[in-house]
């Protein structure tokens, strides 16, 4: 006996299985997209590091006739090199000091412009090739950290920012509001290029592939800071905090370690709660004008502005090709900051 859904309920049935479909082929679509995004930020993250540690500051203390005496890498964040240098000038010191940022903004904007026509091609013919573009995104994703950390660097006087900060005076704040200003245009640009080939691969309305992306690149973002997080917490490098502390910071500890071997000198007892009340008067004398948070903010509306402004071509997947090399390229980065770094150890 054969039973017939009546024709109302055929179509209710028809329509479940359809949105279980879609609903399928989203997750499946936002899960290759998180995996991408991930894979790309680790090895572009390593491969970066190397290249600003090593290719940067190393390359230029290299060729001012120094050498090479130790390197730092976290295998998840940052890292630090050390280097000498015979018979330094101020101009050579300054140069390798900002030899990474110079190395990462060239090298960024090489494949920002290497890869424009191979771009210009594929949106000719209505379609976008994703490889392209986040090639292109990671070109201005080094492009604006280099300018981000030489705004901040040089405003707050920490990391590679530290000579500029000293070199000068008050005109460091109108150049690190311009190179801020390049940050955030670099942002708005990188939005506008990649997240709409990002929304491509995502079936479905304009709201689920915005939230879509949004979720992606959150989970991506986060898969990269938390082992950062944890391996710093694990393997704290003293030399490290000492280059990423703020030049204002350094000289209220200097003026405080003055101040109690002043107050031992004749013989007085420091109070924990007046030493803590002095170290908080330094701090608040030596402290800079906010930047860093403020810049931050610009560039968060920036994305956002530059998101609103991209367009969603055709033609864009993430494929098991992309998966496989994206997974190569980060295993192998990865590897080369860890033997790296064990081989200074």
């Amino acid at each position: 006996m054969i039973t017939r859904l009546p024709p109302s309920a055929h179509d209710h049935a028809l329509a479940c299985r359809y949105a279980r479909e879609v609903s399928k082929a989203w997750w499946i679509a936002v899960l290759r997209l998180t995996g991408l995004l991930f894979l790309t930020g680790m090895a572009a993250s390593r491969l970066g590091l190397v290249l600003h540690e090593l290719g940067g500051h190393g390359g230029f203390a290299l060729a001012f006739g120094g050498e090479i005496t130790d390197l730092k890498l976290f295998w998840f964040g940052g890292g630090w090199i050390g280097y000498s240098i015979d018979e330094p000038t101020a101009a050579t010191l300054v140069a390798a000091t900002l030899g990474g940022i110079i190395l990462e903004a060239v090298l960024g904007a090489a494949l920002v412009i290497g890869l424009a026509r191979a771009d210009a091609r594929a949106t000719a013919a209505a379609r976008t090739n994703l490889a392209i573009r986040i090639a292109r995104g990671v070109g201005a994703a080094f492009v604006g950290h280099a300018c981000w950390y030489f705004a901040t660097g040089t405003w707050h006087g920490y990391g590679d920012g530290l000579p500029t900060h000293r070199a000068l005076g008050d005109a460091r704040y109108p150049i690190a509001i311009v190179a801020g200003l390049a940050t955030s245009a670099v942002a708005w640009w990188a939005a506008r290029l990649v997240l709409g080939a990002l929304a491509t691969v995502i079936p479905g309305s304009r709201r689920a592939r915005a939230g879509a992306v949004v979720a992606s690149l959150g989970i991506a973002a986060t898969l990269l800071v938390v082992p950062a997080v944890i391996e710093f917490q694990l393997r704290g490098d003293q030399r490290y905090g000492a280059i990423m502390k703020r030049e204002g910071d350094r000289r209220a500890d200097r003026e405080l370690a003055a101040w109690q071997r002043e107050r031992a000198r004749h013989g007085a007892v420091i109070d924990p709660a007046v030493r803590e009340a002095e170290a908080r008067r330094l701090a608040a004398r030596h402290r800079e004008p906010p930047f860093m948070p403020v810049l931050a903010l610009l560039v968060l509306a920036s994305i956002i502005t530059g998101a609103f402004r991209a367009r969603v071509a055709e033609g864009a997947a993430v494929t098991k090709r992309q998966l496989t090399v994206a997974a190569a390229l980060a295993i192998g980065s990865l590897a080369a900051v860890i033997a790296l770094d064990i081989a200074f150890l």
